[in-house]
């Protein structure tokens, strides 16, 4: 299936949610680094990077992708920034899955004031992306996208997160983003090897049942 983004390189946030993202970040003045995991064609990370238009005092950024979700995905987001007169040499590309950017993000002492999450929306996958929030600046935000009925995965991982750090707060929900904080009393971040297995178990649940309502609803 040809993905909509692809096309138009839009972004694949709503009106609403990107708005969200605008209004936190002007309040909150962030200088240090940002980091977006799955960028798609780039749509919201030029809006992201939009909202500090002096490229000269703009906040780095990276992103983290595999570059696999269509065809020559990494020059479509590449031509996209260029297009919306954003230098994409200025943006610092990780290939690869957040558990391929740990261990850079240690090695080199990473840390983000922001954090945007809209990567593979599983329970499982989610649940290791918040693993992300150890390198955020205390009172930095995390931003999860498409925390709705389509996608149980992301509510259930945020959950699940929460019940673990209290250390985080929800700050925002818009249609579905979801904005956490982390607040100067967080600690390490704590996912367990159980919290990760039962993550696997409820993603294979969840996928049966959401088939056998498609099943049920083609037979009504």
């Amino acid at each position: 299936m040809v993905r909509q983004s692809s096309i138009t390189l839009a972004s694949e946030c709503s009106v609403a949610e990107r708005a969200a993202m605008t209004q936190a970040l002007e309040q909150a003045g962030f200088t240090g680094a940002h980091l977006e995991l799955g960028t798609a064609a780039g749509g919201t990370l030029k809006e992201l990077m939009g909202i500090y238009p002096d490229a000269a005092t703009r906040p780095p950024f990276h992103v983290i992708d595999p570059m696999t979700y269509f065809p020559d995905q990494l020059t479509k987001v590449r031509t996209n920034l260029t297009n919306a007169g954003i230098d994409p040499d200025s943006v610092r590309f990780h290939i690869g899955t957040s558990a391929d950017f740990l261990p850079v993000a240690r090695a080199e002492g990473l840390q983000f004031d922001f954090v945007f999450i809209d990567g593979d929306h599983r329970h499982r996958p989610v649940l290791a992306d918040l693993a992300l929030a150890d390198f955020v600046t205390p009172g930095g935000l995390i931003a999860l996208h498409d925390n709705g009925p389509k996608f149980p995965g992301v509510g259930w991982a945020i959950d699940r997160f929460l019940v673990r750090n209290p250390g985080y707060e929800r700050v925002t929900q818009a249609e579905t983003l979801t904005l956490l904080r982390k607040t100067p009393a967080a600690g390490p971040v704590r996912i367990l090897s159980t919290d990760l297995a039962e993550a696997s178990v409820t993603q294979v649940l969840s996928r049966w049942r959401q088939s056998y309502r498609k099943r049920l609803a083609r037979r009504a």
